[in-house]
């Protein structure tokens, strides 16, 4: 279960991630203070949601269970896009 909840964190912040970079495509943003605002309100959004769900689970589960799949997942991802 540990695992699981790893997983479905780290797809979360990377739908939260795709989602604002979607709107920042959206709006046809090219000034740079614009660019750099919706970057830092995406990270302290991620950072908040995706923290206070990792504390959540690492209080039920074993803590590193869930960082090794959270962070394998993001890598994944990661890396998956770059390839392709």
């Amino acid at each position: 279960m540990e695992y699981i909840a790893g997983i479905l964190i780290a797809l979360l912040n990377q739908m939260l991630l795709n989602w604002r970079m979607q709107q920042l495509a959206r709006k046809n943003i090219i000034e740079p203070k614009q660019v750099i605002n919706l970057a830092r309100i995406s990270l302290i959004e991620r950072l908040m949601l995706v923290g206070i769900l990792l504390v959540f689970a690492m209080k039920q589960f074993d803590p590193f269970s869930v960082v090794m799949s959270f962070f394998i997942i993001n890598l994944g991802v990661a890396f998956y896009k770059n390839v392709s």
